[in-house]
């Protein structure tokens, strides 16, 4: 297989699905079941409302806005991993370029709205991908079709064999755990009286919610003798989707009917 074909075809496919599933995030926000999408919408009204604009239309068609551009870039490279795949060179490369021109435009917009609404974290982000688009398209010129280079695959089996035995290491592994895992991330947390009416909840991996929700329910239904005057998590970071632990506090007092 030529070489241009190989890296031409790569760097088409990433564009591609980076953003059909940037557009897929924005119609299945927040977490679903096997999609942990982000929510976009609560996200713009907190940037609007920073500037004073706590009204839900500024975000709405703020967001609206953004989408429609981001379906359209996807479009864009859809086409041109299509004529790709047809041979047309010619056609894939000027829709390429369409989608690329299209995305820098996209992400400059981005950085400029950071830059109003001071997020300078996600300015850092938006200005890497201005660059990487930028080398994409410099790439893709430097693997003209007209090269004639040809990639030898069969030199890789080796390679390939050796990474087949550790994907299924990996795989046999990961399965083992999870197998552990899933079913105790769900179940309640015992809790331990630290001191006298603190009783502390070290949860277990991937506890959520409704971890926490029957924790306590269990707790309360184990000591009806006890009131629960107060509840506290672990700091903030822990409490995000990132979290893989989770300290859960609960602060009682014996009931005065008892």
């Amino acid at each position: 297989m030529k070489e241009h074909t190989l890296m031409r075809g790569a760097i088409l496919v990433f564009w591609t699905l980076f953003w059909g599933l940037s557009v897929v995030d924005k119609i299945i926000p927040d977490v679903q079941h096997l999609w942990v999408g982000k929510d976009f919408f609560a996200l713009f009204v907190k940037f609007f409302a920073s500037l004073g604009l706590k009204d839900p239309l500024f975000p709405t068609v703020a967001l609206a806005g953004v989408s429609g551009l981001e379906a359209v870039n996807f479009t864009m490279y859809g086409v041109a991993l299509w004529a790709f795949w047809r041979g047309r060179n010619a056609q894939a490369e000027v829709w390429f370029f369409r989608g690329i021109f299209t995305s820098m435009g996209l992400f400059s917009l981005f950085s400029i709205a950071d830059q109003v609404f001071g997020d300078r974290f996600q300015l850092l982000e938006h200005g890497l991908f201005w660059v990487i688009l930028l080398c994409s398209w410099i790439l893709f010129k430097f693997f003209s079709a007209e090269s004639e280079r040809v990639v030898d695959l069969g030199s890789t089996r080796r390679a390939v064999v050796l990474g087949l035995a550790l994907t299924l290491a990996a795989t046999w592994s990961i399965r083992d755990f999870s197998a552990t895992t899933f079913d105790v991330g769900s179940q309640p947390a015992q809790g331990e009286e630290v001191v006298e009416g603190v009783w502390k909840f070290d949860f277990p991996f991937l506890a959520d919610k409704l971890t926490w929700e029957r924790t306590v329910n269990a707790f309360t239904a184990a000591h009806p003798e006890l009131e629960v005057t107060y509840i506290y998590t672990g700091p903030s970071e822990l409490n995000t989707k990132k979290k893989t632990h989770l300290l859960l506090y609960v602060f009682t007092e014996p009931r005065q009917d008892h």
